[in-house]
């Protein structure tokens, strides 16, 4: 359930604060305790942030009308307030700052060895954006999903079913809810080139969480021959292609 937490942030600051949080406003347990942090930026100013906490890490969620503090503000001083809505709980969507800017990479491959494109994902501070960009393929609608397992080898069938660590039903317009691994299908033009984008707040690239594309043995990235129908039965036929997801960068 999401709960809602409603309060008015009146925040004080000056040169002098580093990373610690300069206020705090605690929840029921650990998760959903709300934080007011503040950070020099080493020129007088001091930035300030609202963070949650979420699957063992403080997750920056919503940010004050008055992000910086002007330099010469000075501790124990009133300078903003802001009446701020926090959406707090289990919807399991909060991500931790650091995890924010994180990248991966999937090299598609077909069942031959060949290059068939490359999936690139990039963590934000809500979900992951996905961009898809493949060759190779047969004119019109291919099933594109998220696998359980980060291999490709020594077939296809290596990368198990669909990432699914809720153990919930298939398919995209199913009534009971879908795989975390489910996205829309992929078009591919008559040359067999396809480009999409998708963005999913389903899975994370953040270490730890159940719904981590980096869990115990990984995930991968597959292309099949036919479209998903989107319901309990994928109906999308052998594997054309698949790439195990691999860790990327990080952003600031």
């Amino acid at each position: 359930m999401i709960r809602m937490v409603k309060f008015t942030a009146i925040l004080a600051a000056g040169a002098v604060v580093g990373a610690a949080a300069l206020a705090l406003i605690s929840a029921d347990g650990h998760d959903g305790e709300v934080r007011i942090s503040a950070r020099s930026l080493g020129d007088g100013r001091v930035e300030t942030a609202l963070q949650v906490w979420e699957g063992g890490g403080w997750g920056e969620r919503i940010t004050p009308d008055l992000r910086v503090l002007p330099a010469g503000a000075r501790a124990g001083v009133w300078h903003a307030g802001s009446g701020i809505e926090v959406e707090t709980g289990d919807d399991g969507a909060g991500v931790p700052a650091a995890a924010v800017g994180r990248t991966a990479t999937a090299e598609l491959r077909g069942p031959d060895g060949s290059s068939m494109g490359t999936v690139t994902l990039e963590q934000g501070p809500r979900g992951v954006l996905i961009r898809a960009r493949a060759s190779g393929l047969s004119e019109g609608a291919h099933g594109f999903h998220i696998h359980e397992t980060g291999a490709c080898e020594p077939d296809f069938s290596a990368a198990g079913g669909h990432f699914n660590p809720a153990g919930i039903g298939h398919g995209l317009l199913h009534e009971d809810g879908h795989h975390e691994g489910d996205l829309p299908n992929i078009i591919a033009h008559a040359d067999g080139s396809a480009m999409a984008d998708y963005y999913t707040a389903m899975v994370t690239l953040a270490e730890g969480p159940a719904h981590s594309l980096f869990d115990g043995d990984g995930s991968a990235i597959m292309i099949h021959v036919g479209p998903d129908g989107y319901g309990a039965d994928p109906g999308a036929g052998p594997r054309a292609a698949c790439g195990v997801i691999v860790r990327g960068g990080q952003g600031g």
